[in-house]
């Protein structure tokens, strides 16, 4: 019994359970359930939370035990984002053509219906043709392969030649930077075949639900990320333990001793790249659908800075720290940038937070980095080693 996962990993208990506990009171106190003492757009906030908990759980297993600074992690989320968004806008698009087209005499044929979908969608950038990344749009379950196969291919692509070149520490961070701010900057132009600066609007109307009401959509979104988060949780805590969790912090702590034990290294890094890609994309592709929008500002650079800055104050190397860290800035930020805190009058000038929150979670980060390095979840270790 003592040589099992759980008895290995007893915080993985801990977390599931008051993820469960969390879950079940959020589903009785909302909308959908007939109580109303959470709003639908605050169970969508905490659905959407719960998805930046899941990438950031992917970022602290890529650089707080694998020692990897990725600031491109954001990128595969934002993939994931449009992977499942192309699928929702076509068919969303699609109900709307055909319901125009019922009243014709004469029924159109599926080149019409074809056409009229592409200028509802490329209209706003001077195109009516799908272009061929759009070829799979009409297909959910292709759609939803490419979630996982987009990230995960490009993350291998990018892996394998950063990794067997030997690319370490800051350098590799600032060419994911780049590989982030290059995809960005390509979807930005209205060539790019998603629709430019504009982006995949209206991701909240689920086609086939209509007539479903948004409590209860969002309180379904909000379940399936709570099961997501869960299941990522429960992996990348079987990843990082036992030997691969061993070789995979050996790796952060001293490279070259572990190649000189014999393992080959790369490949070990390239497992954990691409899989915590993979899972990055299947967040967003949960997220986008709560937010209801992606544009090509959601994978800009500074995205995955923000969250590193996420995992930093959670506490990297701690897989709870990481979802502390999400929950608590992203919860923070939406009360702030939301108009939840008040403005803070001094005479001479008014602090408005909206304008000020980045400043103060910059000014966070650096006490954090300065004063508590281990994050909040270093915090809790002491309570808990204190209390025990």
């Amino acid at each position: 019994m003592e040589n099992t996962f759980i008895a290995k990993n007893p915080s993985v208990l801990w977390f599931l359970a008051a993820l469960g506990l969390f879950t079940i009171g959020v589903t009785l106190m909302s909308e959908a359930a007939g109580v109303g003492l959470i709003s639908t757009s605050f169970v969508k906030t905490l659905g959407k939370t719960l998805c930046l908990c899941l990438i950031a759980i992917a970022m602290d297993v890529v650089w707080g035990y694998c020692g990897i600074l990725s600031l491109g992690h954001f990128a595969f989320f934002g993939i994931g984002g449009y992977a499942i968004g192309m699928w929702l806008m076509y068919a969303r698009t699609e109900g709307i053509v055909l319901d125009s087209l019922a009243s014709q005499v004469i029924p159109p044929t599926p080149q019409e219906v074809t056409d009229a979908i592409g200028n509802q969608i490329f209209g706003v950038v001077g195109s009516s043709e799908f272009p061929v990344i759009w070829a799979f749009a009409d297909s959910l379950f292709l759609q939803l392969l490419m979630v996982v196969l987009v990230p995960g291919l490009l993350a291998l692509v990018f892996g394998w030649l950063a990794f067997r070149s030997r690319v370490t520490g800051v350098y590799l961070s600032i060419l994911t930077q780049a590989m982030t701010l290059a995809l960005s900057l390509y979807l930005f132009q209205n060539d790019s075949g998603l629709r430019g600066n504009n982006g995949l609007s209206g991701l909240q109307n689920i086609p086939g639900f209509e007539a479903v009401p948004q409590a209860t959509v969002s309180l379904v979104f909000f379940l399936v990320s709570a099961a997501a988060l869960a299941a990522g949780y429960l992996f990348f805590a079987w990843v990082v333990s036992g030997k691969m969790g061993s070789v995979v912090q050996g790796i952060r702590d001293n490279e070259a001793r572990v190649r000189f034990l014999g393992y080959h290294v790369e490949s070990y890094k390239l497992f954990i790249f691409t899989i915590t890609a993979v899972v990055s994309g299947i967040a967003g592709a949960l997220y986008y659908p709560q937010a209801g929008i992606i544009n090509p500002g959601e994978i800009a650079p500074i995205a995955s800075i923000y969250l590193a800055v996420w995992v930093a104050i959670g506490g990297r190397g701690r897989l709870y720290g990481a979802v502390i860290g999400a929950a608590f800035v992203s919860l923070l930020s939406s009360w702030f940038t939301g108009g939840g805190a008040p403005d803070i009058p001094l005479g001479f000038y008014t602090i408005q937070w909206t304008d000020w929150w980045l400043v103060l979670l910059g000014f966070s980060f650096v006490v954090v980095t300065l004063f508590f390095p281990k994050g909040i979840g270093g915090l809790f270790d002491k309570l808990v080693r204190k209390s025990a």
